[in-house]
């Protein structure tokens, strides 16, 4: 009897070790179901932080990039931006569209020179009776004038060389000058000629033969137009590295870049100008190589004006200057992106006030008001910002002292329009032209256009300038 209880004993132990070891793995499965499950919950709310991330970048993404908020061309605005005086980097002036009181305007005005050609207008008859007129001396009453053009014509110079024998017995012969050296040459305001229709008014080479044909009855290849501008190019090297030195010993220079297309490859020109150089450089690269090639030493005695690009704000120089209607087209993006953000907003209204302050008799205590509410700015931190404005104010902090150098030096602009300006040029020939199809042709594009956009800083005929340019020997 007590063996049966003992091993109905057993078999309940049995039975019990058994239950607490099922009770064990569903309680080792329960914790590992709620390990799953948190780890479950923390990657659908990574999830959800990137979907919101991907949704918020996507939603910026959307936003129209114009020239009102990027760097982007006016050409390039698919549909316009609104016009709003909230959004417009231009503020009012008060003043009325159109010519200024004080304007002095311009017309065609009568010529006092002995005219060309004189035709007299007469009547045969009397308007009211219709009697004969012809007999009646008539008086000179108003006179109009027509100002017109003539066709010219081609001017053929024969260079002839004497040969003198003298009375010792020795032959003397002539030399040809430089410009007529072979049998037939072109002259040096034909050359002239083809390099101002080529790289100022940017006529593809076919035209230009053509026009050339049309007016002068001169029959040239374009292979022909190829070599007078390698010509007008050597002879022009000289006039080049003399505005090439002197623009890097002005008191400012602009700089600016663009890139441009050479046989299918990306290179780049760049333009470092003052009022009365533009010296424009051909280049592969964009960055610090292109800068070291032009300018090695930098511009020492000189405040560089640019955009925000890190080639040009590390270029050596005096002083640095950054392009305003840059940074404010940045902060109008980020203030388009993110409206519930405040310091893009702020930061732009302080550099509109800056700018305001340029073109009045601004004080020290108005200067140092604006560079305090500066500092203020950017000592918010603004790490942990969306988007793109925890990167530019990085930039701010890192370039402080080159935001405001224009309001301590009055010929120092606010922005970089007039480089601006100056590189223009390129692209309009590559909308002519497509690009250009060796770096040679690029580089002789880069020689002729910064002693033409020259002659024209300095007020001086193109035509005549170049004309004259393409008489020096090659150098």
């Amino acid at each position: 009897m007590v063996g049966t209880q003992n091993k109905q004993l057993d078999r309940q132990k049995r039975k019990i070790r058994k239950l607490l070891a099922d009770n064990q793995a569903l309680e080792e499965q329960v914790q590992d179901q709620k390990k799953e499950i948190t780890k479950t919950k923390r990657e659908l709310t990574r999830t959800k932080h990137k979907l919101e991330e991907v949704q918020e970048a996507l939603r910026v993404a959307r936003l129209p990039a114009n020239s009102s908020n990027s760097s982007r061309p006016p050409s390039t605005d698919i549909y316009k931006p609104r016009r709003s005086n909230s959004y417009s980097l231009r503020q009012k002036t008060g003043r009325k569209p159109g010519g200024q009181p004080g304007h002095k305007g311009s017309t065609l005005e009568f010529c006092t020179d002995a005219p060309d050609q004189e035709i007299e207008h007469m009547v045969e008859r009397c308007t009211a009776c219709g009697k004969d007129l012809s007999g009646i001396a008539g008086e000179r009453d108003s006179v109009h004038q027509v100002v017109d053009i003539a066709i010219p014509k081609r001017i053929l110079i024969n260079h002839t060389t004497i040969t003198k024998y003298c009375t010792c017995g020795k032959c003397n012969k002539a030399s040809f000058p430089p410009g007529a050296k072979g049998p037939v040459n072109y002259g040096n305001k034909l050359r002239g000629l083809v390099a101002n229709l080529s790289v100022r008014q940017h006529m593809p080479y076919k035209r230009e033969v053509e026009f050339i044909e049309d007016i002068f009855g001169i029959k040239m290849s374009q292979g022909t137009v190829t070599n007078l501008l390698g010509q007008v190019e050597q002879s022009a090297r000289a006039t080049y590295e003399q505005i090439q030195q002197e623009v890097g010993t002005a008191s400012v220079v602009g700089a600016d870049e663009t890139g441009a297309k050479v046989n299918g490859a990306r290179n780049w020109f760049h333009v470092y100008q003052t009022p009365e150089q533009t010296f424009i450089g051909f280049h592969p690269s964009r960055g610090t190589d292109a800068q070291e090639t032009f300018y090695p030493i930098g511009f020492p005695e000189s405040t560089l004006v640019s955009d925000c690009l890190h080639m040009q704000l590390s270029t050596p120089a005096k002083r640095h200057q950054a392009c305003h209607p840059h940074l404010e087209r940045e902060l109008k993006a980020m203030e388009e992106a993110w409206p519930k953000e405040q310091w893009p907003k702020k930061t732009k209204t302080l550099f509109k006030a800056a700018v305001a302050l340029q073109n009045t008799d601004a004080n020290c205590k108005e200067i140092q008001k604006i560079e305090s509410q500066f500092k203020r700015l950017i000592t918010t931190d603004q790490s942990e910002a969306p988007g793109k404005i925890s990167a530019f104010w990085k930039r701010m902090n890192k370039h402080s002292d080159k935001i405001f150098t224009f309001l301590y030096y009055p010929d120092v602009p606010a922005n970089n329009n007039a480089s601006e300006r100056a590189i223009r040029c390129i692209k309009v020939k590559q909308k002519v032209s497509g690009q250009f199809k060796t770096e040679k042709g690029a580089h002789q594009f880069a020689v002729i256009r910064s002693v033409i956009d020259t002659l024209i800083k300095q007020n001086k005929n193109v035509h005549e300038g170049l004309a004259h340019i393409a008489s020096f020997a090659p150098s």
